[in-house]
């Protein structure tokens, strides 16, 4: 999150940031994250590598385990008693059944950021707070994109912090299941760990 909009003491609801947001530039993106507008920065290469990584491996996992939910990419999320946040995360699970035109997700079972090198604590503590208020939300994973690094935060756990390091530390959700080490959301970036060649 590159920047925000210096809003002091106001706080806007969705009414007010949507009219912000349509007055900006289209190539802006902004998110709304507890009453401040929020600009996300350009997304790398890596950053869209490694969702589309994600996305394939959590959909894969819930063709097996979950067919009824699907894991897509950059979908707005609105929780209607909630209208200081509308967050846009780089893959969400949701219901595999959308109406027509729908255009925010208003029920949510697992979040994935990838982090941006500049990404302000205050905007991450406050997504993850916002997540795992919603009923519905079994988990949430930040991804670095600068390191092979992840950070899982699961209801089943409290919500409490579990750190991912290591190429062969196993992604387990509940309710979804395993869906792979944590080294194959890097597979098509430089991170990835290259095989030793065979003897």
């Amino acid at each position: 999150m590159a920047q925000d909009m210096p809003v002091g003491r106001w706080i806007l609801d969705l009414e007010t940031f949507q009219g912000f947001r349509d007055d900006r530039p289209k190539e802006e993106k902004w998110e709304l994250i507890g009453g401040r507008p929020v600009m996300l920065p350009p997304p790398t290469l890596d950053h869209q590598r490694i969702s589309s990584e994600c996305q394939a491996l959590i959909n894969s996992r819930l063709a097996k385990s979950k067919p009824d939910w699907s894991a897509d990419m950059e979908i707005g999320l609105l929780v209607p008693e909630d209208d200081t946040f509308n967050p846009e995360p780089d893959v969400t699970v949701i219901d595999a059944d959308t109406e027509p035109g729908q255009i925010y997700a208003t029920k949510f079972y697992f979040v994935v950021e990838v982090r941006s090198p500049n990404d302000r604590d205050w905007v991450l503590e406050a997504k993850l707070r916002y997540y795992n208020q919603h009923a519905n939300c079994i988990g949430v994973m930040f991804v670095n994109q600068d390191q092979i690094a992840a950070e899982l935060y699961l209801r089943a756990n409290n919500w409490q912090k579990a750190d991912l390091s290591q190429p062969d530390d196993r992604i387990d959700i509940p309710e979804i299941g395993d869906i792979g080490p944590l080294a194959e959301l890097y597979r098509r970036t430089r991170l990835y760990p290259k095989k030793s060649a065979s003897k």
